[in-house]
C-alpha cells in the first residue's frame, strides 16, 4: 500500500476511470467461458470500482462484496454506488485478502482484475480465493502473462541497439528503455529489493499450473488481446500513460521494427499465445 491508493486515491480515480475498456473485457471472459449468473461474488482488489461497477451491470441479480486494502478507494466507490441505484447490490469491505475473514464455501464466483501481480506469494491468494468460492465454483483474474512480456522486452532491446548503431538518441528512446528496465523484474523474479516492488509478476503457464494444483483447482487461460498490432498498440499505450511520450515522438524506424514483430516474425497462432495479458480462470474441484 502505497500513496497513490491512500492520499493520491481522487488522483488515481481521475486518471485510471476504465470502465468502458473493463466491460469490454469482462463480457469476452464471461462469453468465452459460458459463466452463469451467480448470486453472491466476493471481488478482491476492487479499488474505486473500475470493475465493480461493469460486472454489477452485466449480472444484474448479483450482489458484490467489493473488498480493497485501501479505505480511500473504497469511500470513492462507495460515493458511485447510490447515483446508479447499487447501493442494495454491494457492499464495500476494507480487508487483507490474505486473512480468511469471509466463511467458506460463501461465494458463487471469486473475481479480481490486476491482483495477484502484486503479491510476493500469489499461490497464498488463489488458496484463499478457493476456500471462499464453493465447490465447482469459479475465480477468474485479469492478469500479466510472461510471454508477451518477454518478446517485448526484446522488441525494445532490438530498437536500443539500433538507436546505438544509429548514434540517435533522444528523451522518448531514454524513456523506453526506462519501461523495460522497470518490466524486467516481473519476468526474471527475485533479486534485491523485488519484494518491495508493486508489480511482481508476470505469469509463466507453468506457475499458473503449480498455484492451481496446491489450490485444488483447475485453471485455464483466456488471451484479453487482439493478435493484430498488439505490441506496438501496447508500447503506444505504455509510453503515452507511464511517461507522457506520443508514439509520433520516436523515429519511423522504431515503429518498423515492432511492426516486423507484429506483423512477420511470428505465425497468427503463436501471436495468441505470446499473450501480454489474460483472464486466468480457476475452478474449485472439491
Amino acid at each position: 500500500m502505497n500513496a497513490v491508493f491512500l492520499e493520491d486515491a481522487e488522483a488515481y480515480y481521475t486518471k485510471y476511470q476504465g470502465f468502458t475498456y473493463w466491460r469490454g473485457e469482462l463480457e469476452k471472459a464471461i462469453a468465452r467461458f459460458n459463466i452463469q449468473a451467480p448470486n453472491i461474488v466476493v471481488e478482491y482488489g476492487c479499488g474505486f470500482g473500475n470493475t465493480t461497477l461493469p460486472l454489477l451491470g452485466l449480472f444484474p441479480s448479483c450482489r458484490v462484496v467489493a473488498t480493497d486494502i485501501s479505505p480511500n478507494l473504497l469511500a470513492i466507490l462507495q460515493r458511485l454506488l447510490p447515483p446508479r441505484g447499487l447501493e442494495g447490490r454491494c457492499q464495500p469491505v476494507c480487508m487483507d485478502a490474505l486473512k480468511p475473514y469471509l466463511r467458506e464455501g460463501s461465494a458463487d464466483m471469486v473475481f479480481g482484475a490486476a491482483i495477484l501481480h502484486h503479491l510476493t506469494q500469489p499461490e497464498d491468494f488463489v488458496a484463499q480465493a478457493m476456500r471462499v468460492v464453493r465447490p465447482g465454483g469459479l475465480a477468474f483474474f485479469f492478469e500479466p502473462l510472461d510471454g508477451g512480456h518477454a518478446v517485448l522486452i526484446q522488441i525494445v532491446d532490438e530498437v536500443l541497439r539500433e538507436a546505438k548503431r544509429r548514434d540517435e538518441w533522444n528523451h522518448p528512446l531514454y524513456c523506453l528503455g526506462r519501461l523495460m528496465d522497470d518490466l524486467r523484474p516481473q519476468i526474471f523474479r527475485g533479486g534485491e529489493g523485488w519484494a518491495e516492488r508493486d508489480d511482481k509478476w508476470a505469469f509463466s503457464r507453468s506457475k499458473l499450473d503449480q498455484m492451481a494444483e496446491a489450490a485444488g483447482a483447475d485453471v485455464r487461460v483466456l488471451p484479453l488481446h487482439d493478435a493484430d498490432g498488439q505490441w506496438r498498440r501496447h508500447l503506444s499505450y505504455m509510453l503515452e500513460t507511464y511517461v507522457d511520450v506520443r508514439p509520433a515522438d520516436l523515429p519511423p524506424w522504431v515503429w518498423e521494427i515492432v511492426d516486423r514483430y507484429d506483423r512477420s516474425t511470428y505465425p497468427p497462432e503463436m501471436l495468441r499465445d505470446l499473450a501480454l495479458v489474460s483472464c486466468i480462470v480457476f475452478r474449485r474441484l472439491r
